[in-house]
């Protein structure tokens, strides 16, 4: 069945926001709740599944925290990949633009070093294969994100 047909309404995307949450080192429930003007318990009912979040909550939860995972889940299926807006101070574009390019070299060698460590064995398993979706998923964001700062400074 398609992603895109399933009817789990918002159970998924609660699942993964309590993970994105749980695996953080800067960010509990209690911050995240109260950096999106939301109670503890609403959003810990979300994070259960009972109740959906909102767009509106989806949108304050992603600036508060703002983890490309949870941003990937919602425009997976879709034409659309997530990318990080890239700001730097007056003057400092050539910086920023030489750290963005070292930040993809470093994210494509992730990438090379998943296959590698997959292949060791000579075959990719599913978690495997996952977790070398994500380093590209990484790569891809960061290639992105650069070219819309590059972009911008015409």
């Amino acid at each position: 069945m398609s992603p895109m047909k399933t009817k789990d309404r918002g159970k998924h995307f609660g699942f993964l926001v309590r993970k994105a949450i749980t695996e953080s080192k800067r960010y509990d429930i209690a911050s995240v709740a109260k950096g999106t003007d939301m109670s503890y318990q609403s959003l810990y009912q979300r994070l259960q599944g009972t109740t959906p979040f909102s767009a509106d909550e989806i949108r304050r939860l992603i600036a508060f925290f703002p983890d490309p995972s949870l941003v990937g889940y919602l425009l997976k299926g879709t034409p659309f990949v997530a990318a990080e807006r890239l700001e730097a101070e007056d003057g400092d574009s050539e910086d920023h633009i030489f750290q963005a390019a070292h930040r993809i070299v470093f994210e494509a060698s992730d990438v090379l070093e998943a296959i590698d460590q997959a292949l060791k064995d000579r075959r990719i398993d599913h978690r495997e294969a996952a977790t070398i979706m994500q380093a590209i998923d990484d790569a891809e964001r960061g290639l992105i994100s650069l070219r819309e700062f590059v972009a911008g400074m015409k």
